[in-house]
């Protein structure tokens, strides 16, 4: 009978061995103020967290409820959508002003040709500029617009005298994705109105473009020391790199500079640039570091800044029950829980989710846990250990079940 007593507490022991990660598995942790009722909520994480994680894909953060369980979440990038306008240059023609006696009575055509100056240019849009008058005039005009070989859209608009501060209906005139011609040289304007009407004076084309862009961290990189006048900045853990910022610290200097990384025993040569007091450099290709080097063929009259970039993620995490949460981080080997956003926020409008801010720092697990485990530092395999795990679990098994087996039997 011991011996059984003893299998089953051994079988225990390993069960809560192989037991699912708990927020004490992670050196700090993070207040969230999730309301309750939200079923999922948004997290910019803070310096903090990007800092004192030891992977650099944040494989050492999740998230815990109040009962200590681990809790659904996703990274998402965060991404900024940016419109800019910038102006194309074009020059207006004044081909012709016509009248014609038709069906309706006299009408005025006025034709003019505007001309791109650098061909293959995208434009979105056309601005008028018209001629003031001294006179009120109002009509209902046929505004054909298109390129040199035919006007393709004909536009009824209403032309109102700018004089007595109401707007020229017509003076923008937007070119459609699907009337874009990219071969054109330009475009052909044709108006047809009842009355006379005052000439466009000039025409001023723009160009709308949307740009997707990846939000960025920055993070300071730490002074370490000189040797042989080469400056060394270390971060507190490896990032995934995209671009630095050096701020020269002195006025109307410019220096070339040699930027090297520290890739084990090595020193790597990342970017070598002339720098006007201070610098923004994107990388071609993103680097994972945590020292970093800063050179020039003499020494520095100041001690510079150095900061790195590295992309922005947030977390969204299912915080409908069991709140209040933490965001738990900085655990050696530990494994990653968060979920592909694909499957976890499918149909999920994520730009709808409510952002809830992380409040004070808890410690959790501390320092130890940032630290390697005795059998890794011993050069154990854990592939070895689990294997050793798992056999082992299936011998006990067994021995259960013939000790189960004999014990019926007697």
């Amino acid at each position: 009978m011991k011996k059984s007593i003893s299998v089953l507490s051994f079988m225990l022991f390993l069960n809560s061995f192989l037991a699912a990660q708990s927020s004490f598995d992670y050196a700090y942790g993070l207040e969230l103020n999730a309301q309750s009722g939200q079923i999922f909520s948004r997290v910019k994480i803070p310096d903090e967290v990007y800092l004192n994680t030891l992977s650099p894909l944040l494989k050492d953060a999740a998230v815990f409820n109040a009962n200590d369980q681990a809790v659904a979440f996703s990274f998402v990038d965060v991404e900024k959508i940016e419109n800019i306008t910038r102006e194309i240059p074009v020059t207006l023609y004044f081909i012709n002003e016509k009248t014609n006696n038709t069906t309706r009575g006299v009408v005025y055509t006025y034709t003019y040709r505007i001309k791109l100056l650098n061909e293959g240019d995208y434009v979105s849009y056309l601005e008028l500029d018209w001629n003031s008058a001294d006179y009120n005039w109002e009509a209902k005009a046929d505004v054909e617009f298109g390129y040199y070989t035919a006007a393709r859209g004909v536009l009824l608009a209403e032309l109102k005298d700018v004089s007595n501060e109401s707007s020229l209906r017509a003076d923008k005139i937007r070119i459609e994705d699907y009337d874009y011609d990219s071969d054109a040289e330009g475009w052909q304007l044709i108006i047809t109105s009842d009355v006379k009407i005052p000439k466009i004076t000039s025409v001023r084309a723009y160009a709308s473009e949307q740009y997707t862009d990846r939000s960025f961290v920055e993070l300071k990189a730490k002074y370490q020391e000189n040797i042989d006048d080469a400056l060394i900045y270390k971060l507190p853990s490896i990032q995934p790199v995209e671009g630095l910022f050096v701020d020269l610290g002195q006025r109307n200097l410019i220096l070339p500079l040699n930027i090297f990384y520290k890739d084990g025993d090595k020193w790597i040569k990342l970017e070598r640039r002339i720098i006007n007091e201070k610098a923004d450099i994107k990388l071609q290709k993103s680097v994972f570091a945590k020292e970093f080097m800063l050179k020039i063929n003499g020494g520095f009259a100041n001690t510079p800044k150095l900061s790195i970039y590295r992309k922005r993620v947030d977390i969204v995490f299912n915080s409908a029950n069991n709140a209040p949460f933490i965001l738990a981080y900085g655990s050696y080997g530990a494994n990653a829980l968060d979920l592909p956003p694909s499957d976890f926020l499918k149909g999920v409008d994520i730009a709808n989710i409510p952002a809830i801010y992380t409040g004070n720092i808890i410690k959790l697990g501390g320092e130890k846990t940032l630290q390697a485990k005795i059998e890794e530092e011993n050069g154990i395999p854990k592939w070895a250990i689990w294997m050793t795990l798992v056999f082992g679990a299936a011998f006990l098994i067994f021995l259960a079940y013939r000790l189960n087996k004999e014990i019926k039997e007697n």
